[in-house]
């Protein structure tokens, strides 16, 4: 009886310190600003082909947003699972938000909301004999006094058109 007991309050303890730590986590989480959105995309590309989604979690501001945190520290809100029926082949579809590693800042405009920026990035795919591939994808920033973060809502999809030079 006595082993029986020592052993559920081990259990429980154990699972106290787990869930705790995890809390920890995600309430001890420090913001992190970007000095400004042509910046802020070459270090978000790196975050995502590192899987580094806690650190890439602290760029975004979830203010006013239904996202949770563990969504984004998990990597469910960056990453898709299941490649959708038609999918370009570079993989750009593995990326949900904000964009796939391998774009280019192009531009940001400022929105009507004060602070509100979105921004463009973009890539070119030469297909050979002149061909050339563009794809765009936009999403939202935040301006504060420390920089910029980013939003999570949602992205524009990929669009990919082919220039002829």
């Amino acid at each position: 009886m006595t082993k029986s007991l020592l052993l559920l309050i081990a259990i429980l303890n154990s699972s106290f310190l787990l869930y705790s730590q995890t809390d920890n986590v995600t309430n001890n989480m420090i913001p992190l600003y970007f000095e400004s959105p042509e910046k802020a995309i070459p270090e978000i590309s790196k975050l995502l082909m590192a899987s580094d989604w806690k650190t890439l979690s602290r760029y975004y501001d979830l203010k006013d947003s239904e996202v949770k945190i563990d969504k984004l520290l998990s990597g469910e809100f960056f990453i898709r699972k299941e490649k959708p029926d038609i999918a370009h082949p570079a993989g750009f579809w593995k990326y949900k938000h904000p964009f796939a590693p391998g774009f280019k800042f192009k531009q940001f405009i400022e929105m009507d909301e004060p602070g509100i920026v979105e921004v463009t990035v973009n890539i070119e795919i030469d297909q050979g004999g002149g061909m050339i591939q563009e794809g765009f994808r936009t999403f939202l920033m935040r301006k504060s006094e420390m920089g910029f973060q980013v939003m999570p809502g949602k992205s524009s999809s990929i669009e990919i058109s082919p220039e002829i030079p």
